[in-house]
């Protein structure tokens, strides 16, 4: 059977409203906390001023009960986050890769890439991003949750990639309906009472 963009976009937005959310605004950034009946969390940090999401993180619970660290969506963990990850982030020359999406795109960077533009492969293979090398030194598949969550098919004429400071950028043009989406669940995602004042007026019409 063939889901529409509607219904499945409608079961995403219907599992945040009706998860337990709990609000914090701090620094001009509005930070929700998800409970979800999955017995998994989800934190999310907004720039107020744009509406941007910053981070998407989750944390999930194994076989045995217990949950997981954060694990990452959208955002870059803090380095700060324990003596002997800034250790091995720092050591490590293997290239990392964190998303930070704008309104309109979803975005990766990843470093230390050194290789010029003309060196990498950009395609899409079994609806996921594929980055490639000509001299074979890098290989990396990207996933769009996202577009997986609403079963929408990615499209390679809308990936574009830019290359600079041995960083390799990678983005993907937002569908339409995602950003009609994306907007009705912001909005009501500003409707949650923050634990301390904030500026509710900064959420509308972002």
């Amino acid at each position: 059977a063939v889901v529409s963009t509607q219904s499945t976009g409608d079961a995403w937005k219907g599992k945040l409203l009706a998860a337990k959310k709990t609000a914090l605004v701090q620094g001009g950034i509005r930070k929700l906390h998800y409970e979800f009946t999955e017995n998994e969390e989800m934190a999310e940090d907004y720039d107020m001023k744009t509406g941007e999401i910053l981070v998407r993180k989750w944390k999930k619970a194994s076989t045995i009960g217990r949950k997981s660290d954060w694990e990452y969506e959208i955002g870059c963990p803090p380095l700060s986050a324990s003596a002997t990850s800034d250790l091995m982030w720092e050591s490590s020359s293997s290239p990392k890769v964190y998303r930070q999406d704008t309104k309109t795109h979803y975005t990766w960077r990843i470093q230390p890439l050194p290789y010029p533009l003309s060196n990498y492969k950009i395609s899409v293979e079994n609806n996921t991003i594929i980055v490639r090398t000509e001299n074979k030194k890098y290989f990396k598949k990207l996933r769009i949750e996202d577009m997986d969550r609403f079963e929408l098919p990615l499209i390679v004429k809308y990936v574009n990639c830019a290359h600079a400071n041995s960083t390799l950028m990678i983005s993907y043009e937002k569908p339409k309906p995602v950003l009609q989406l994306e907007q009705a669940i912001y909005s009501e995602l500003c409707k949650v009472k923050p634990i301390q004042d904030g500026d509710m007026d900064s959420c509308k019409q972002q």
